[in-house]
């Protein structure tokens, strides 16, 4: 079933989320950085943690107060929402922490701005982000995550995505951002008669993490952009496109190749995009409906320790903005329930 018409925007949008990378290097409003009171506080909530032990996925905001920072979290996750869409935390002493505090700490801070959902079929609910040896990114049912290539600008399917470095890459593996609200903005001013083609959108591949009996594909098209109750959203994810129409033998017309070509083109331009190096205890939040990230590709250490590894949340923001039933219902069991678990359980692995 096909999405029904909606209310398509055509007029540029002006506010913050529209910013370029060329504007933000020398800025530091994008990074929030842990003083040492919210480093003592952190600690203390690890050691009530300790005496009185909660398993990760039962560690709600309550566990987690963080009463010093609370105020300026709010601001974080006011700015996701309604400001650039993003945000880094950094000043995390990470070598302090083992493995599960640094688990506990991500997820903690994770609670202030969403709750975490499941990111694959498995019903993980804490993700790692490392490559696997021998899968290569575009195969089938393969995720860019689960690979060391360079990465096209896509979002997650989830309100916010949290990124936390755990090791970093022998080389490369730089973080990359773009507005997706920019992009519009290039598209109407540049090749307007492309807003039809990507506001009727496009089926996404599911990757083999479909439910069984259930189609491949996503049940009807998902608009990559989707204006609704007066917010502009966006979902594209090219790879998942383009696989999608491998398996069911589609052919994309000259205008909707086009589009996709322009939105790979435009978010990877120097003055566009923001690029970062994460270095580890920092955390990149994103919001994934006015924010694509990207990754450069990288070279991995030999040592297997050593390796490039992140750890990722997939948060949805109770408070955040509506989204229209077809741009919400990618899977077709619901706005925002992530990834249907096979099991039907969800879960939460450290290492």
């Amino acid at each position: 079933m096909e999405s029904e018409a909606r209310e398509v925007l055509r007029r540029p949008i002006t506010d913050r989320s529209a910013w370029k990378g060329c504007e933000l290097p020398n800025r530091q409003d994008w990074i929030y950085t842990l003083a040492p009171a919210a480093i003592a506080e952190i600690d203390a909530t690890l050691a009530r943690l300790r005496e009185n032990p909660v398993p990760l996925t039962e560690i709600r905001r309550e566990h987690f107060p963080l009463t010093p920072i609370a105020d300026d979290f709010a601001k974080i996750l006011d700015e996701l929402e309604n400001g650039r869409g993003f945000m880094v935390i950094r000043g995390l002493p990470f070598g302090k922490y083992d493995d599960d505090d640094i688990a506990r700490i991500f997820w903690g801070v994770g609670t202030h701005f969403g709750h975490p959902i499941s990111q694959n079929a498995s019903g993980d609910l804490l993700g790692h982000v490392r490559a696997i040896e021998g899968l290569k990114y575009m195969d089938k049912n393969v995720r860019g995550y689960q690979t060391n290539a360079e990465l096209f600008f896509h979002n997650d399917n989830c309100d916010i995505v949290g990124l936390l470095c755990f090791r970093k890459a022998k080389s490369g593996g730089v973080s990359r951002l773009a507005s997706a609200v920019t992009l519009y903005n290039e598209v109407l001013s540049k090749h307007p008669e492309y807003i039809d083609v990507l506001a009727r959108g496009f089926h996404y591949d599911l990757r083999g993490e479909e439910l069984p009996g259930v189609s491949p594909l996503t049940p009807h098209r998902v608009p990559v952009y989707s204006y609704y109750e007066g917010r502009l959203s966006c979902r594209y994810v090219y790879t998942a496109i383009v696989t999608a129409a491998r398996k069911a033998g589609l052919v994309f017309t000259k205008q909707e190749t086009e589009a996709m070509e322009f939105l790979n083109e435009t978010a990877a331009r120097e003055d566009v995009r923001l690029d970062m190096v994460l270095e580890p205890g920092d955390m990149q939040f994103c919001n994934n409906h006015i924010v694509l990230h990207s990754r450069t590709a990288y070279e991995e250490w030999p040592e297997s320790d050593r390796k490039r590894h992140m750890l990722r949340l997939w948060l949805n923001n109770p408070n955040g903005r509506k989204l229209a039933p077809e741009f919400g219902d990618r899977y077709g069991h619901g706005i925002g329930m992530g990834v249907p678990p096979v099991s039907g359980t969800t879960r939460a692995e450290v290492a």
